[in-house]
């Protein structure tokens, strides 16, 4: 892992979000680049507006961009090498042709403490993690970089195979020789199967060269035991492979019996399949 990708609003979170990456990045040897995507002005209104010119809202952009280099300059020296852009256009088109030409390993992206997305990410997160082929790392408000000892993987045993998205988590936990803990959520009282057994030799399979362990806790709420596996485990990392129809987006919307879906201040590892 060589390029991180931070893209930013400036925002508390999204400033955290730099922090956590420089800190990784200062600990597995990588450069990192710092990403501000700012929109063109579009406006339809027949009353006089006064609105700020393409270039005033570059040169903005620019500068403030250049001041949160300086300030992660300031505060991490020049262990980790940093570069910047700023860059008209849509946070993901953008943020997919820069993955492409500068061939980003890993991007690095921020969540609120309340479990909504911060305004500049929006919905975005959510459609970067389906739609570009890197790593995503979503990191929540007050949570601070540390080292990675326990790395959780939710997965559904029978659908797992040996793809180029285990092979990255395999190379992830063998960055932090950290130890992987596998686990799938059954139905309560679920009675073991054929079918089970040769799914779970399956998975022993995939990850004979990775410490790990594998785990079969029962919930009839996937989100809840989650959230509980998390706990329980002290885990460091979570890790999900989203797809079009599973759980991965429900963990940051909000309900009325949970204030926040997501165990907050744990971060978590998006891998495309």
């Amino acid at each position: 892992m060589k390029t991180i990708l931070i893209p930013s609003d400036f925002s508390k979170t999204a400033n955290n979000a730099a922090c956590y990456a420089m800190e990784l990045a200062k600990f597995i040897n990588a450069k990192v680049i710092l990403l501000n995507v700012y929109h063109i002005p579009y406006i339809v209104t027949e009353a006089p507006i006064l609105i700020p010119s393409l270039d005033e809202i570059e040169i903005e952009s620019i500068k403030r961009i250049t001041d949160c280099e300086k300030e992660l300059q300031n505060k991490y020296g020049k262990s980790v090498s940093i570069e910047k852009m700023a860059r008209a256009g849509y946070l993901v088109d953008e943020i997919k042709d820069i993955v492409k030409e500068r061939k980003i390993d890993l991007i690095v992206m921020g969540i609120s403490d309340n479990g909504k997305l911060s305004e500049f990410i929006g919905s975005n997160a959510i459609k970067v993690t389906k739609n570009i082929n890197c790593q995503t790392l979503i990191i929540p408000e007050e949570s601070k970089f540390k080292k990675i000892e326990n790395i959780a993987f939710a997965c559904d045993y029978e659908s797992t195979t040996d793809s180029p998205a285990i092979k990255q988590l395999k190379i992830f936990v063998q960055l932090f020789n950290a130890k992987l803990m596998i686990f799938n959520v059954l139905k309560p009282h679920t009675e073991p199967s054929y079918s089970h057994a040769i799914s779970g030799l399956k998975i022993e399979n995939i990850f004979e060269d990775t410490n790990h362990l594998v785990y079969f806790p029962e919930n009839e709420d996937l989100v809840l035991a989650i959230n509980e596996f998390v706990e329980k485990h002290n885990v460091d990392i979570l890790v999900m492979m989203p797809k079009k129809h599973n759980l991965f987006a429900h963990l940051f919307q909000q309900t009325k019996t949970k204030k926040v879906a997501f165990n907050s201040h744990i971060p978590l590892l998006a891998i495309r399949e």
